[in-house]
């Protein structure tokens, strides 16, 4: 089985990850076939040698490998094969999924998301935004930008129950694409010591 890795607010305000680098990590703690997309820590990593059995052993084996390597604490969600597959499989907008992927985000927490906290977000000020929840997540769709939204990952996130953090549909299908290739990869030999 293979994972997904999603890293919080990495390559902000100085917590820099770099995509090369955490892809050389992610090999030297055991993880197979390591990958990255878009420098805004995404990684998609077979268990390998890690011993990882859970979503919950990726997230802290990432987690601590990136704090102790990176000197950065950043929060990991992680999320398999399957789980991209039902996200993916079940978008409420399928053409704007097509049409405009750019606009249209998955927001993911540590915990599943709150949908009641979601419902009771006032929308009246917030333009042309559309909010469903499904599979624990939340997808937005933001069709004139995302930019001048007053739904803020800030507000989402007290909404939602949790912290969250986004990745637009293009990058969410191509997460599924890696993982999908990624799985059956076979084990990689640990190369980090100590």
């Amino acid at each position: 089985m293979s994972y997904a890795a999603l890293l919080f607010a990495v390559n902000v305000g100085g917590r820099k990850v770099p995509s090369t680098r955490l892809r050389a990590l992610a090999g030297e703690l055991g993880f197979a076939s390591p990958r990255t997309i878009v420098n805004s820590g995404n990684l998609v990593v077979a268990p390998g040698s890690t011993g990882a059995r859970s979503s919950a052993d990726v997230a802290r084996l990432v987690h601590d490998g990136v704090a102790e390597e990176f000197g950065v604490d950043a929060t990991v969600v992680v999320l398999t094969t399957a789980e991209l597959e039902r996200i993916v499989a079940d978008v409420p907008w399928p053409k704007a999924a097509r049409e405009d992927p750019s606009h249209l985000l998955v927001l993911v927490g540590e915990e599943p998301v709150d949908a009641a906290g979601i419902a009771r977000l006032d929308l009246s000020h917030a333009g042309r935004e559309s909010l469903a929840v499904a599979h624990g997540v939340l997808y937005a769709r933001y069709p004139d930008g995302i930019g001048r939204s007053s739904l803020t990952t800030t507000v989402l996130s007290r909404a939602a129950g949790t912290p969250v953090t986004g990745r637009n549909w293009s990058t969410v299908t191509r997460l599924l694409e890696l993982a999908r290739e990624t799985d059956g990869a076979g084990p990689a030999p640990s190369r980090r010591t100590g």
